[in-house]
């Protein structure tokens, strides 16, 4: 067994092909780790994924070794008790040569309690791979719920995939932080912001937009502060700013008005996420931020960005 001389937890981290340092970066910030090669990140922070948008769980580290026998003496030794319990083999990758619904019931044959397969109170996980095996106790899974917000009632074709928004939110603020998203849209950012436990606000230049949010809003039972605003003049103080820039023809040309926009955002929070397809680092370096990361998002001919800049305000 792993002897740890502090608690152990695993992470299973979707990483999509295109977006593998989208993935990474949210693990990162979240657990301190980052994912391996399998989308497993072991870490000794204990994050409640909740909200994830790439982080699926969190498991309670209870064992660890190098092969199937080794993990079985530990659980054996152990005497582990729990009613209505399930064990669940996640595979890393699928491929892997061991049948899951032997393993499953050979660990579960292991501990004192009546299993429940169908609705169990207690899940142990076991995450194998050709090098290691883990098991242990089921703390936390995402709710996915970025999946319904993506079928919100109003929308546009430049809306903001609710799962990108999740991950934006996650990256620059904490629950219970004040986040503003000046240039909401459809209201994307502050959705995902509000169902995550963050108080948000949201404003937009244009009426549409805001009703457009504010439905949105409604629909999912989720309360946030919306005005019509722009965001060359929006006033206020957030613990941070996330954002989808305005992009298209006209707007890539007018500099002065993307300028405008990071200059008062400036003064609003110390910490800022901003998608834009134009490179940041320069303009937001001007303005006194430090670009702490670069993401690429491609998205079908065109590569945005995600820039996590912050301030020495913090």
């Amino acid at each position: 067994m792993t002897n740890m001389t502090t608690q152990e937890y695993l992470y299973l981290v979707a990483i999509p092909s295109q977006l593998t340092e989208l993935a990474s970066a949210e693990s990162v910030t979240l657990t301190g780790k980052v994912p391996n090669k399998y989308g497993i990140t072991v870490s000794d922070i204990c994050v409640n994924v909740c909200r994830g948008a790439y982080l699926k769980s969190c498991i309670e580290v209870l064992f660890s070794g190098s092969s199937v026998e080794e993990l079985c003496t530990y659980i054996k030794a152990a005497n582990l008790y729990e009613d209505r319990f399930r064990v669940s083999v996640i595979k890393k990758p699928k491929s892997l040569n061991l049948n899951s619904m032997t393993l499953a019931s050979q660990i579960g044959s292991l501990i004192d309690g009546k299993p429940d397969l169908s609705c169990p109170k207690v899940v142990f996980p076991t995450v194998i791979t050709s090098e290691k095996i883990w098991f242990g106790r089921l703390l936390s899974e995402s709710d996915g719920m970025w999946m319904a917000h993506d079928h919100r009632p109003h929308t546009t074709s430049s809306s903001l995939p609710a799962r990108l928004a999740r991950v934006l939110v996650n990256l620059v603020a904490a629950p219970g932080e004040h986040i503003l998203d000046p240039c909401c849209g459809t209201g994307t950012i502050v959705m995902s912001a509000a169902h995550s436990g963050f108080e948000a606000s949201g404003s937009d230049n244009n009426p549409r937009m805001i009703g457009a949010t504010t439905k949105n809003l409604y629909h999912f039972g989720l309360t946030a502060k919306i005005k019509l605003e722009d965001a060359r003049t929006v006033r206020g103080q957030f613990d941070a700013v996330a954002t989808d820039l305005p992009y298209g023809i006209s707007l890539v040309k007018d500099t002065a008005a993307a300028a405008e926009i990071l200059a008062n955002l400036r003064n609003r929070a110390p910490k800022a996420a901003f998608i834009d397809i134009r490179d940041l680092s320069k303009p937001l370096n001007d303005l006194g931020y430090t670009v702490d990361t670069v993401i690429p998002v491609p998205k079908q001919r065109i590569v945005r960005r995600v820039f996590i800049a912050s301030t020495d305000d913090q």
